[in-house]
């Protein structure tokens, strides 16, 4: 048995569905999606579509909630909110997969499917969140902001003594940032980066992009030499 995170995908159908036929899931794998399934790529609504599709096939799979899904849920219902995510969030991407009727267009399954995702996913030796954890305090007792919301930074390790695994914090490294008692596995494919998944037992993990690129590596091999920042003038 294999356990697989999938980290952010982000509208991006082409490199999930890519993706899936490279890890070739078995009915005895555990498979668990990371959350923010929607905004800034193309088709948010495929990508949405097809996560309904392999749930039906009754792959052993857990889909957590992120703080995309989270704002997705807030725009609909108010006008202050829809505006901030169109503008600034990816939202406008989102609705044109859609159609031309916005709201009005997302299928009732849509909403179905994300109010049933979780905030958390715990096994013998990891735990699995959207975005953090505090370190002190007990997985039942976290806040709702720090599993959906905080930023990744330097965690300490969790008091349970397990692994967390995590998306939400883009890394522009376009690989994953492993502090050993911490992976995030959010790897940007709807700014250019790449969708990853990991396999925990190992470190091994698969990575996916808009150009159909696949590439394989591991956790402990040391990434590429990030390119320099460019200069700002002015």
């Amino acid at each position: 048995m294999r356990t697989l995170a999938i980290g952010d995908i982000h509208g991006c159908l082409a490199p999930l569905r890519q993706i899936w036929e490279v890890i070739a899931p078995q009915p005895e794998d555990r498979i668990i999606f990371m959350g923010d399934y929607i905004d800034r790529g193309p088709d948010s609504k495929g990508v949405i579509d097809f996560l309904i599709n392999v749930q039906r096939q009754g792959y052993d799979i857990t889909f957590l909630s992120g703080n995309h899904e989270e704002k997705f849920f807030l725009s609909e219902m108010d006008l202050t909110d829809r505006a901030h995510w169109l503008e600034v969030w990816g939202g406008a991407e989102t609705l044109e997969s859609y159609g031309p009727g916005g709201f009005d267009d997302v299928p009732a399954a849509h909403w179905n499917f994300l109010r049933k995702n979780r905030s958390s996913f715990e096994t013998e030796t990891h735990i699995f969140v959207h975005a953090n954890l505090e370190a002190d305090v007990p997985l039942a007792q976290q806040l709702p902001f720090t599993l959906i919301h905080k930023k990744f930074g330097m965690p300490k390790p969790h008091q349970s003594g397990k692994t967390m695994i995590c998306g939400h914090t883009a890394q522009k490294s376009y690989v994953p940032l492993n502090l050993g008692h911490a992976v995030c596995i959010d790897t940007d494919p709807g700014r250019g980066g790449w969708l990853t998944c990991l396999q925990v037992e190992t470190g091994n993990y698969w990575q996916t992009n808009v150009d159909g690129e696949v590439r394989e590596r591991a956790l402990d091999e040391v990434p590429p030499t990030p390119l320099p920042p460019k200069t700002v003038i002015g």
